[in-house]
């Protein structure tokens, strides 16, 4: 039942009270159902929203990508034993490969393309640090590839705040998410 969900909503009492909810970085459809009305009441209510990111903003979407690169002149096949890499390697072909399979009348009918949609997720991933490419390879299954399209739950919600015309903002930058991955060292990868 709706009513005996625990939100996970923390609620700072004042005037006008405001809010804090976490949010999960996968498609907004696989957990909406399950965030209870209060959370989605407050949410409504708000007029000011701030989230982690401004995934909205492509600055900050520009930011994200960059960040996840090696330094300038190294490559993957440079930092990876060669026997990880060649795994890597031939299972990002088994994942093209088999990406058309997974993909979903819907999404066709959208005019998303396996290609593309491949290119987009894992294009140059040769130049990507280990734990970028060790994130979007355990994104590159068929559950997760049935979902691309749908909006994760932050984004779902940044984009609904927009289109309710509320004021939005940021609590973290992009160097305060990417530093501390990126000085992850290789075994700890």
């Amino acid at each position: 039942q709706q009513n005996e969900l625990n939100s996970f909503l923390w609620t700072i009492k004042r005037d006008p009270p405001s809010y804090f909810f976490g949010t999960i970085h996968v498609p907004y459809t696989r957990v909406w159902d399950f965030i209870p009305e209060n959370s989605k009441k407050a949410f409504q209510q708000s007029h000011i929203v701030y989230f982690e990111l401004d995934l909205t903003d492509p600055f900050t979407i520009s930011a994200l990508t960059s960040c996840q690169l090696l330094p300038q002149g190294e490559n993957l096949q440079d930092v990876l034993p060669r026997d990880i890499y060649r795994r890597l390697k031939r299972h990002l072909e088994y994942v093209k490969l088999m990406m058309p399979s997974w993909m979903t009348p819907d999404q066709r009918g959208k005019g998303l393309y396996a290609d593309y949609l491949f290119n987009a997720i894992a294009g140059n991933w040769e130049r990507k640090r280990p734990v970028w490419v060790m994130l979007m390879v355990n994104s590159l299954t068929e559950v997760d590839i049935k979902s691309r399209g749908v909006p994760v739950l932050d984004l779902f919600l940044a984009q609904e705040a927009e289109r309710l015309r509320k004021q939005t903002g940021a609590v973290e930058k992009v160097e305060e998410q990417c530093h501390p991955l990126n000085g992850l060292n290789f075994s700890q990868v």
